[in-house]
């Protein structure tokens, strides 16, 4: 008979999550797996394979919390610019707050940066994370074009550049998060200066 788990595997992951978007994946060892997670080597590699298998486990770990969380506003059927711009509005306030998450950056751009030219399985998170922002401006951005806020033909365009922008403010923040929190405003008050008069956004 299998012996019963004597922790609680999401804890762990979510563990994991947070220390290798702290730190990155190369400057994570297994010990400081051990130490955060509580669980020994053997017991680590035993349920999760490998650091790696682990990390995988960690990136779909933040995609379904802190992205599905972040981007929650733009998903429901009344989201449109004014939801875009709240977004970069509320990522401008949490980098202002001083709190450490915030100059951490984004766990999947991290990740991008760091592995994606050698890392396969990690190139493709970071393509899949690209595509899910990029489908969430787009449905948001749809959602203002159908009410004729903005020209449907800039949907596809705006949402690229939308995406394009987050990840590089993703970046910035690392460096410097004052910078960063005024590249949201700007962000906010372009996405605010799209909205036409109704009428207008023919699509052409």
């Amino acid at each position: 008979m299998a012996r019963p788990r004597s922790y609680d595997r999401d804890a762990a992951v979510t563990a994991a999550r947070d220390l290798f978007w702290e730190r990155g994946y190369e400057a994570t060892s297994i010990a400081d797996l051990e130490r955060h997670t509580g669980l020994n080597r053997s017991s680590l590699y035993q349920e999760f394979g490998s650091k790696h298998s682990l990390f995988e486990e960690a990136l779909t770990c933040y995609l379904d919390t802190v992205i599905a969380r972040l981007f929650d506003g733009l998903r429901g059927s009344p989201a449109g610019l004014g939801e875009i711009a709240g977004l970069f509005r509320r990522l401008a306030e949490l980098f202002r707050s001083g709190s450490p998450v915030a100059a951490r950056g984004c766990l999947m751009v991290n990740t991008a940066a760091e592995l994606g030219a050698r890392d396969p399985a990690a190139r493709s998170a970071a393509v899949a994370y690209r595509d899910r922002v990029r489908a969430d401006f787009a449905a948001a951005l749809n959602r203002s074009a159908v009410r004729g806020q903005i020209p449907a033909a800039t949907v596809t365009m705006r949402s690229h550049l939308l995406t394009a922008t987050l990840m590089g403010i993703w970046l910035a923040v690392r460096i410097d998060p004052a910078d960063a929190a005024a590249l949201c405003d700007l962000a906010a008050r372009q996405v605010s200066a799209w909205r036409e008069a109704p009428g207008v956004a023919t699509g052409s």
